[in-house]
């Protein structure tokens, strides 16, 4: 999925996709090493999860946004990442339009259309 994602991203033009990783911990020294405009981050990874992950990130990067793309996206997780500062949790079941729409929306500071 996350190789789809960066194929899909690298085809928008304007957009580069800077670095990926395959766990928290690389998620967290990739961020702070590289310091990119917008971070896509699942929820479930390896060692931890996307909201300690984000948290971690936050601490060091306060503005970068993070949109989240997961197969897990439930209320209560909408909720826990909203209150971290993570305005869109997209379900990968809703497919790749919402994750754009998102990453659209975060990069130009304006509300989600649906």
């Amino acid at each position: 999925m996350r190789s789809a994602v960066k194929t899909l991203l690298g085809l928008r033009p304007g957009w580069e996709v800077c670095g990926e990783a395959q766990d928290a911990n690389e998620a967290i020294t990739k961020a702070t090493e590289l310091r990119p405009d917008l971070i896509i981050m699942d929820y479930k990874m390896y060692h931890s999860d996307g909201l300690a992950a984000a948290d971690a990130i936050f601490k060091v990067l306060p503005d970068v946004p993070i949109v989240m793309f997961t197969l897990y996206k439930t209320d209560e997780l909408e909720f826990a990442a909203q209150l971290m500062g993570i305005r869109y949790v997209v379900g990968k079941e809703e497919g790749i339009q919402p994750l754009l729409r998102a990453i659209d929306a975060e990069l130009n500071k304006r509300p989600l259309l649906s």
